[in-house]
């Protein structure tokens, strides 16, 4: 099989929208299959790939991929995959009975390349579903990476380059994230979660404000690169002596005057702190932050004075029996 997709894009025609919701679930069966596979780490054995099937809907040429679901496998000793098509079935229809609207349009994966393994799964999964879409998530860690590290493949008949026999072969498939205002809410609450795991209160107002903290630091550094940027433009002056001028004028770094008024734009878009509005909202929050700190230190004495008073009454109430008897 012909597996060079970087440059072959659909001609389906298709829309397709791409829902948070699918690709949570899909780190998260990644992310579970790689905890629980012993040595799987980024320097021990590499984790096993996980496989599902995608739900969604169609209308027209638009195709909402909504949900998914986990599909078990086995690989052959000849290094084919046996797919449990019963459990795909059984769980297409619990599906069905509870989202009437979803159909299984497609399957997922994980994985860095597309494989003949991909092909063979493609065209069972076409036994069961008519013209699936595959989804691919890579998940090595690239932080150079800007984009999403999913893919969105189709399956075309193509002339096949070595042979010249046609063949399906993937090709690449546009889409785009659709969102809801309850998948806006969920996802922001999983971003808050922190990498160990819990997202109690206090720390995720701790990593809220490390965070914050990190981006006015970064601020900081860049205006000051900024203003050391000007302070070296020397303003056109007129000088009584010729030495001073040109001395002046080979240490001035000539500037153009399109960066400077690019600068006074950025300067003059930022909002203006020194309003009475914004000094009545900064002095509430600050009594507010405040108020909350003394009540909270307030909690903490009343706890601990709390619990002396209880080990002293369990102290004097055993002492007094004993004098009793």
């Amino acid at each position: 099989m012909d597996t060079d997709t970087s440059t072959r894009q659909s001609t389906s025609g298709l829309e397709w929208k791409l829902h948070p919701l699918v690709l949570i679930n899909v780190s998260d069966h990644h992310t579970r299959t790689r905890a629980n596979t012993p040595g799987a780490s980024p320097t021990g054995l590499a984790s096993p790939a996980v496989m599902g099937c995608l739900l969604g809907s169609q209308s027209g040429r638009t195709v909402d991929i909504r949900n998914s679901f986990e599909v078990r496998y086995n690989m052959a000793a000849d290094g084919s995959v046996e797919l449990d098509v019963a459990f795909l079935l059984k769980k297409q229809e619990q599906y069905k009975q509870v989202f009437k609207t979803l159909d299984v349009v497609g399957w997922y994966a994980t994985g860095s390349v597309v494989t003949d393994m991909h092909m063979q799964c493609q065209r069972k999964i076409s036994e069961v579903v008519e013209g699936p879409v595959f989804l691919l998530l890579d998940p090595t860690v690239d932080h150079s990476r800007k984009d999403l590290p999913v893919t969105l493949y189709e399956t075309e008949l193509h002339l096949s380059s070595d042979s010249g026999a046609p063949g399906l072969v993937f090709v690449r498939a546009p889409y785009a994230i659709e969102t809801s205002d309850a998948e806006r809410i969920g996802v922001d609450q999983v971003a808050r979660i922190l990498p160990s795991g819990r997202a109690t209160g206090s720390e995720q107002l701790s990593a809220q404000l490390a965070s914050m903290h990190s981006a006015i630091k970064m601020l900081l550094e860049r205006l000051r690169l900024v203003h050391e940027a000007l302070g070296r433009v020397v303003a056109a002056r007129p000088a009584s002596d010729a030495a001073a001028a040109a001395a002046a004028a080979a240490a001035a770094v000539p500037y153009p005057h399109s960066l400077l008024r690019q600068v006074s734009s950025l300067v003059h878009s930022l909002p203006a702190c020194d309003t009475e509005a914004f000094n009545r909202e900064y002095l509430t929050e600050y009594n507010d932050t405040l108020l909350t700190l003394y009540l909270a230190a307030m909690t903490r004495g009343t706890h601990i004075a709390n619990e002396v008073v209880d080990k002293f009454c369990l102290a004097y109430d055993k002492a007094g029996r004993r004098r009793g008897i």
